[in-house]
């Protein structure tokens, strides 16, 4: 067999690989050799060849009575087939066969079927008569004869080619290469050179659309600015138009808006989609009745692209049934609250480090690969892009053929300034905010990008913004993202452009700017007094200074409307700090939020009013108390003074009608607190080692640390707040006997959930009543020795250095709780088990546990498959300090991992070796392989590792369900 291969025409190593067909042939030429191969079929072969299609033509396989597996192959593997039906085509089972396979093909693979009737009448395929009707005459008998007759009557029923109407050969051969390029244009879409990296997002889109089905779709494409929206739009436009009997795409629909009018953009679309080109923008076009039924009987394809509002597109597109069955509709906007009327949306996301890599160098050297010397300047240009596809063909462009110390001066300058170009396609988003948005978008770019969403959703609602409904609106216009820890995150281009344009507010002097965070700006500022009224807030990190500073008085004795004011650090121990030699003269009356770490005055100024202020956060001050006398803090919703030392006094805040949260810790000079404020949720007074005496009222109180302090008692009334759900009293070295009893037989319902202690005589006698108990920390209680039945819904325990514990016991009991309380427990409330932790002292897994060793791994031959529940894992850690350590188990049958289990340990010191329980769930694991009749799993196998964790010994208990119950298998 000869193959004549052919490059295809369209193929070109700039298109996308996954929207590529792999079909092997553009065409498959079937024809009776003796008829036609030497005069039109090599003609048209040659036709084919000259416009670089690449054709099948078998020229020396054999035939025989059946075609061949090499040609059935040969036939799927091609776009389109082209039959050439002659005079004794019919006499050839071979060529009836190819037909068959042909026809079987466009059924079921879509493949395109083209007949050509060469000097024979088409009536005669169709019905079999003719010269037809007697080759069959040979057929007869043929168990074929019947499938042969039907794909010549369906072949011969489309779309074709009759020599007999043309003059000259020429001229049909040119038809039907013209026919054939119009056929195969679709399947090699015109993609632009350059374009990468949208593979998945393509696919994804056109799936979405579902071409094919008569039902009418709108599909939205969403993202930020310059991240390949349009581009997606025109892939999709330039190979999905054709199957449509009218298509229109049109461009810049923000824009055009804007200078023509939405409805001389309708008129440009009526038009197009009635095939009418000559259309003009001040030319009115009547849509009338008539028209929208023309159209409603037509199937059409539209893209608007770069829609803004809601009232274009339904201006565009209000009378949706004027569009016929099948039409499909895509619109691109950055603004996703336009997409109401949409059936999907789809997000275009960034491009991946490779792929912005390759299209950066695309873009400068015209190749996927950057140029020899330019490397690293490459890959720096690319980080600064962000995975956009605007700024990297932007940036490139402007660096193509241009020197290295060109190149290193421009990534220089845009450490500073953004490019432009860049910069003016990204503000168009925050162009179209209002008033309240705009603030709201310009404080996350300069103050709270990376903080948590429902902290600052808070804060701004203390500055009088629509916080909820601005970020909300933020989001929809891909200028912010929510990350999946719930904080406010945003493109690191998106960020530059926000503070560009506080930037440009006063290009010369920053203290005529809104906001201040750089660095080197604030300490111009703050140094030299320059700041004005027009600031609103201000950050300063002080782990950046190089030096001390020293501050007057009256520093921001000018800016008077400062809103948001925070000098911070992330280490609590700073080298350098903030001074004030002279004191603090003022602060402003408008401030909400005051974080200020490190502050070394003894109080606050005597004219500073905190009516307005919302979060007060002055960790590791010189505080000895905040201010004399009683402030009005109505709006007061957060007071942290951690690490304050020489904190004396709290104020009265009774009158703070919203406090929440109180965190005192580490005051070492406070002896006593009173929090006599109604709303109390939180107070934290961990660490502070003089505190004797405390007392707090609110009904509202949910957590609760006492830790490290030195309360001899805890007031009745604590143990009635119905709302209480986590007691720290680790530490209290003065706390006398603590009981439950309070909680168990107190008349009021009580909600805990935590609770930490490890006073000397702790009664646990009642503590399995404690039905909503999730977690108990009793580290360092040396006098316990046993624990009782625990409540069922406890799910970590922490015995850690509980040195009078029995080992053999306590295990017994956890694993007792473990199989008959919690597994059932979670089964039923339809909890996971991901956090499923006991610790406690114990050198030895028990002697019931058969599957244990002391190596990193261990097999079990067979598993009984019904009613398996899981396992628990019982492993054997050493001494030593387990902080920042972890301990993973990874699960393989026949060497295929089928599941995995990663636990962090955070436990300061064991004084000896401890016992660490955990529960695997089955439903926690892939696939497992069921071998024989189903009835078990084979070769399963258990390897642990660690990371600063050493593991002495680890045992399986595999668990099973039963009638009477769950049952540990301790041996095979």
């Amino acid at each position: 067999m000869v193959e004549q291969k052919v490059i295809g025409v369209v193929a070109s190593s700039s298109y996308s690989p996954s929207v590529l067909s792999s079909k092997r042939y553009d065409v498959f030429l079937s024809f009776r050799g003796e008829d036609t191969r030497k005069k039109f079929t090599s003609h048209l072969y040659d036709a084919l060849k000259q416009k670089k299609v690449e054709t099948f033509i078998d020229n020396c396989l054999e035939k025989g009575e059946e075609i061949s597996t090499t040609l059935i192959q040969v036939i799927e593997d091609s776009h389109i087939s082209i039959v050439i039906f002659s005079e004794n085509y019919a006499s050839s089972k071979w060529c009836l066969g190819e037909l068959s396979k042909i026809m079987e093909c466009k059924k079921e693979r879509g493949q395109i079927v083209i007949p050509v009737f060469y000097d024979i009448d088409p009536s005669h395929v169709r019905k079999q008569t003719g010269s037809y009707e007697k080759l069959f005459v040979t057929h007869k008998g043929e168990p074929m004869c019947n499938k042969w007759k039907a794909a010549l009557t369906e072949a011969a029923n489309l779309a074709a080619w009759d020599s007999r109407t043309y003059r000259v050969e020429s001229e049909l051969l040119k038809h039907i290469v013209e026919d054939v390029l119009e056929k195969l244009a679709p399947i090699y879409p015109n993609w632009h050179k350059g374009l990468v990296g949208i593979e998945e997002n393509y696919e994804k889109i056109e799936s979405l659309l579902k071409v094919g089905s008569n039902e009418v779709k709108i599909l939205g494409i969403w993202g930020m600015g310059g991240i390949g929206k349009t581009t997606l739009a025109c892939a999709l436009y330039d190979k999905l138009s054709h199957e449509f009997e009218g298509h229109c795409f049109l461009e810049n629909v923000r824009e055009e808006s804007d200078k023509y009018g939405v409805k001389a953009l309708r008129n440009k679309l009526f038009s197009e989609l009635l095939g009418n080109k000559n259309h003009c923008f001040d030319v009115a076009f009547s849509v009338t009745k008539f028209v929208l039924s023309r159209l409603g009987r037509k199937k059409v394809f539209i893209v608007l692209d770069d829609v803004a509002t809601s009232e274009q597109l339904e201006n565009l597109i209000e009378d949706f049934d004027f569009m016929g069955l099948g039409s499909r509709v895509v619109v691109t906007s950055r603004n996703k609250q336009i997409f109401s009327q949409v059936d999907k949306i789809c997000e275009v996301k960034e491009l991946s480090f490779h792929h912005s890599l390759q299209l950066f160098s695309l873009t400068v050297f015209r190749e996927k690969q950057p140029k020899y010397g330019y490397e690293d300047l490459s890959r720096s240009a690319t980080s600064y892009c962000k995975g956009v596809p605007l700024a990297l063909k932007v940036l490139g462009a402007s660096l193509r053929s241009r020197s290295k110390g060109a190149w290193e001066c421009e990534l220089r300058k845009l450490q500073k300034f953004p490019n432009m170009k860049i910069h003016t396609v990204l503000k168009l988003s925050y162009d179209g905010l209002d008033h309240s948005q705009k603030d709201i978008f310009l404080d996350i770019a300069c103050f709270f990008r990376g903080d948590q969403r429902d902290h600052v959703t808070n804060m701004l609602e203390a500055f009088d913004f629509s916080a909820i409904s601005g970020i909300e609106v933020l989001l929809d216009r891909a200028l912010i993202t929510i990350s999946g820890g719930n904080q406010l995150e945003m493109h690191d281009l998106i960020q530059e452009m926000g503070r560009q344009i506080v930037h440009q507010e006063c290009v010369k002097d920053p203290g005529r700017r809104s906001r201040l965070w750089k660095h080197e700006e604030v300490h111009e500022v703050f140094k030299y007094n320059k700041g004005t009224d027009i600031v609103e807030g201000i950050i300063l990190d002080l782990s950046k200074l190089i030096e001390d500073l020293y501050l007057s008085s009256d520093f921001l004795a000018k800016m008077t409307n400062v809103r948001f004011f925070k000098i911070h650090s992330w280490s609590k121990f700073n080298i350098f700090n903030v001074y004030l030699p002279n004191g603090l003269n003022t602060l402003s009356h408008k401030m909400r939020y005051l974080h200020w770490d490190g502050f070394c005055l003894e109080s606050l100024p005597a004219n500073f009013s905190a009516e307005k202020l919302v979060e007060l956060c002055m960790r590791c001050s010189k505080l000895k108390k905040l201010w004399d006398g009683v402030q009005n803090l109505v709006n007061l919703k957060t007071i942290d003074l951690w690490g304050s030392r020489d904190l004396i006094e709290i104020p009265d805040l009774s009158l703070a009608e919203k406090l929440e949260n109180v965190s005192l810790c580490y005051c070492e000079s406070l002896h006593e607190v009173h929090v006599h404020s109604k709303s109390l949720r939180v107070l934290n007074l961990y660490g502070c080692s003089s505190l004797r005496k405390f007392s707090v009222t609110s009904e509202e109180l949910t957590r609760l640390s006492l830790a490290f302090t030195s309360i001899c008692s805890i007031p009745s009334s604590i143990w009635h707040k119905r709302k209480l759900k986590a007691l720290y009293l680790t530490g209290c070295r003065n706390l006398g006997e603590l009981t439950d009893e309070p909680i168990i037989h107190g008349s009021h319902k009580h909600s805990l959930t935590e609770l930490a202690s490890n006073a000397e005589r702790f009664s646990m006698k009642n503590i399995k009543s404690l039905s909503t108990l999730r977690m108990l920390w009793l580290d360092d209680c040396k006098k316990l020795v046993s624990l009782p039945k625990l409540p069922p819904s406890l799910e970590k325990l922490s015995a850690c250095n509980c040195t009078s514990l029995d080992s053999y016991m306590t295990q017994r009991l956890v694993l007792q709780h473990m199989l008959q309380s919690r597994i059932p427990y979670l089964r039923k409330n339809d909890l996971r088990c991901y956090d499923e932790e006991y610790l406690f002292p114990g050198n030895h897994v028990i002697d019931e546990c058969v599957f244990n060793t002391t190596e990193t791994s261990i097999t079990i031959p067979y598993l009984w498959k019904t009613e398996l529940y899981g396992f628990i894992y019982c492993i054997i850690l050493s001494k030593g300090s387990l902080l920042q350590s972890g301990i993973s188990c990874s699960v393989y049958q026949d060497g295929i991992r089928v599941g995995w289990l990663q636990r962090l340990l955070e436990y300061e010191s064991l004084t000896s070796n401890h016992v660490l329980c955990m529960y695997h769930d089955i439903n926690e694991f892939d696939a497992i392989t069921e071998e024989g009749h189903g009835h078990f799993f084979s070769n399963v196998t258990f390897i642990f590792e660690n990371s600063e964790a050493s593991i002495e010994e680890f045992g399986i208990f595999p668990i099973y369900g039963s009638e009477s119950g769950l049952k540990l298998v301790g041996r095979r």
